[in-house]
């Protein structure tokens, strides 16, 4: 989804000073004026859509709700921005607009009430294109590499070395617990101040900032100053709103409790709002700008820290009881782990020295000979829907959309054929959903479908198709068809034959064909667990 940018809200502003799109009330009293940053987008991007109301200061004034830009949708209604010019309030409300689909849409005029009357801006025409991919650019796809033969393996002498490597590490373990110097304190147990000097420290402006990553960067610059002011300043800063945290301060600088003056409390409180910009509404700052701001949340924290009362005797002598019992908690807990861990790593060296020869291999060739597969069972997933009929699927990633060419032939019989595909040759793991839609009512099976498995899987040279077949019911409890089994390809460079796993969903709902294929290496025992959880979350959702 494109993102909304300060560059992109200036430019309508000035669409909106300069052209003349308004309407006018008959006594010259009220004016409004409407405008859009552009009238043709790419498909996920931004519309930045603006009104503007000029009216007395005693009138109410109602903007527009988010449900009446259909068939747009609004992904973010910014708060009202109000000049004031003597006899009259200039009033400026802002949504950022976007659309999922292609094609020409209207978005619809737009009621704005003042005092007792009513009035509608000019409908505009917006146009949403396709993401166009350039084939040439998209690099070349590779060869599948061979599967490593592993028979000679001698698994004895692997187990030993683990072993081996645990007792010394076991040991090691205890001799720096014995005679290693005093650990650190833990940054958990240092005063506030020193916590977020450290927070900040590790905020890495010039790499977030050069990936594009103003989100994170804010999240963190914000995230360290609200620990920093929550604990004994500001009470609640973590949970409070930039307003309602920037109203403590105000009070806590009238009340004495605070150095601050009204300047450095205003300037904290803008970089709150670009935050707040940044992280909810992707509309981002300068580089300049961006940088300045962890600069000066730096000294706003030296500030906050040098101005606020000092502790009484009686928190000083609580401080420095609580520091010494810390102290005394922290060794009697590092004594109790690192003996059982020790002792843990013993006994299991020595079950495995007189057990190995029952021991299954599995696990231990799987951290060892790991694939991508194994951070995808950990990671968060994504639900995601595509094509149409709309089908959600469950994966570690989100499928990329393709083109997909439709020959001239093809187009007498196929409205649409819609596909997404995730990982690939590197990862040895591939999947590929196909959404196709028929111009007319045809009678087709899904057998009829596997059959054209070879021409979509042409890339891999396949052979020796082993065919399995069970039905199968969707989340959703549609019907359909399960293919599965294994074939062979040939690895282009050294004409290595390699065998895959394979399995296909096929559909026929709505007058079309839904096929949802996945590739994965045999022996990848992880891989198969995606794989599975992928093909079982397939859900054809209501109303698609």
């Amino acid at each position: 989804m494109g993102k909304i940018t300060v560059q992109s809200f200036r430019k309508l502003f000035l669409i909106i000073a300069f052209t003349n799109v308004g309407l006018v009330s008959a006594q010259e009293q009220y004016q409004i004026q409407s405008a859009i940053d552009s009238t043709s987008i790419e498909i996920g991007s931004v519309i930045n859509y603006a009104i503007q109301v000029q009216d007395n200061k005693d009138k109410l004034v109602v903007f527009p709700d988010d449900k009446s830009f259909s068939p747009l949708e609004v992904i973010k209604s910014f708060k009202i921005d109000t000049l004031d010019e003597g006899g009259k309030y200039r009033l400026l409300k802002q949504y950022a607009l976007t659309q999922f689909d292609t094609g020409h849409y209207t978005i619809p005029k737009q009621r704005v009430i003042i005092g007792d009357k009513t009035l509608f801006t000019d409908s505009l025409q917006v146009e949403v294109r396709d993401v166009i991919l350039d084939s040439l650019k998209l690099a070349p796809i590779k060869g599948i590499m061979p599967v490593e033969d592993l028979s000679e393996t001698d698994w004895s002498k692997i187990i030993y070395w683990i072993i081996g490597v645990l007792l010394v590490a076991g040991l090691v373990a205890f001799l720096l617990w014995k005679y290693g110097k005093q650990k650190e304190i833990p940054e958990s147990e240092l005063p506030a101040y020193d916590r977020a000097k450290l927070a900040l420290n590790r905020v890495d402006g010039n790499t977030l900032l050069a990936e594009n990553k103003f989100k994170e960067f804010y999240s963190q610059l914000t995230d360290a100053a609200k620990s920093y002011l929550d604990e004994g300043i500001a009470e609640n800063a973590l949970e409070s709103t930039t307003d309602e945290l920037i109203e403590n301060i105000e009070q806590l600088a009238k009340s004495g409790r605070l150095g601050l003056k009204k300047d450095k409390i205003a300037q904290f409180a803008s970089m709150l709002q670009t935050a707040d910009f940044a992280k909810f509404a992707a509309i981002n700052p300068s580089l300049e700008a961006a940088k300045a701001d962890k600069a000066f949340i730096t000294s706003f924290i030296d500030e906050v820290e040098n101005t606020k009362p000092e502790l009484s005797e009686e928190e000083k002598l609580q401080n420095e009881a609580y520091r010494k019992e810390q102290e005394v908690k922290r060794k009697r807990e590092k004594n109790s782990v690192i003996a059982l861990v020790a002792s843990s790593i013993v006994l299991w060296g020595v079950v495995l020295l007189f057990t190995f020869k029952d021991v299954q291999f599995g696990m231990i060739k799987d951290i060892i000979y790991s694939r991508s597969t194994n951070g995808w069972l950990k990671k968060d997933w994504f639900v995601s829907s595509y094509g149409v009929p709309s089908i959600s699927i469950s994966s570690p990633d989100v499928l990329e959309r393709r083109q997909v060419k439709i020959s001239q032939e093809q187009q007498q019989l196929i409205l649409g054929n819609q596909m997404y595909t995730f990982g690939g040759i590197p990862e040895r793991f591939f999947a590929q959903l196909n959404t196709i839609s028929f111009r007319q009512q045809i009678d087709v099976s899904t057998e009829q479908i596997f059959e054209t498995m070879p021409q979509l899987l042409a890339q891999f040279s396949p052979e020796n198709i082993t065919k399995n077949e069970e039905d199968v019911i969707a989340a959703s409890s549609e019907k359909g068809k399960k293919f599965y089994g294994q074939l062979e390809v040939t690895q282009p460079e050294t004409k290595i034959k390699v065998k895959l796993n394979y399995s296909t969903l096929i559909f026929t709902e709505d007058g079309g064909a839904q096929v949802f294929l996945i590739l994965y290496e045999m022996n990848d025992s992880a891989a198969k667990k995606v794989a599975d959880r992928m093909l079982d979350s397939v859900k054809f959702n209501s109303g698609s």
